[in-house]
């Protein structure tokens, strides 16, 4: 169940944590895909931990499972990194306009 941060937001879209699967291709199919979980989540980007490191401002293909049959891919850029292995990315492209709608409803407040 997704809870939504009490922290102050200076974000313009609601940031939920929620801890899902995704994968992210390097651009042109260079190494292997790498494995990451979402830690919360916006419609405008995640904060994830990754199993291998990522490189600031690099821009990945995503893929977001958000159920067997859901999943919500694109383009991001990796914006920072954190402690162990955690980043911030910001989502710049959609595979599809319904992945921006399954954000939307991921991240909606009750």
């Amino acid at each position: 169940m997704a809870t939504v941060t009490t922290t102050p937001q200076r974000r313009t879209s609601p940031r939920v944590e929620i801890g899902l699967p995704v994968t992210f291709e390097r651009a042109r199919g260079h190494g292997q895909p790498v494995t990451a979980r979402t830690l919360d989540l916006s419609t405008g980007g995640a904060r994830v931990s990754s199993d291998r490191p990522l490189r600031v401002d690099e821009v990945l293909h995503f893929d977001i499972c958000c159920d067997e049959a859901t999943h919500v891919c694109g383009e991001c850029r990796v914006l920072r990194e954190h402690v162990g292995q955690t980043y911030a990315v910001r989502f710049e492209r959609f595979d599809r306009e319904a992945d921006s709608a399954e954000l939307s409803r991921l991240t909606a407040t009750p």
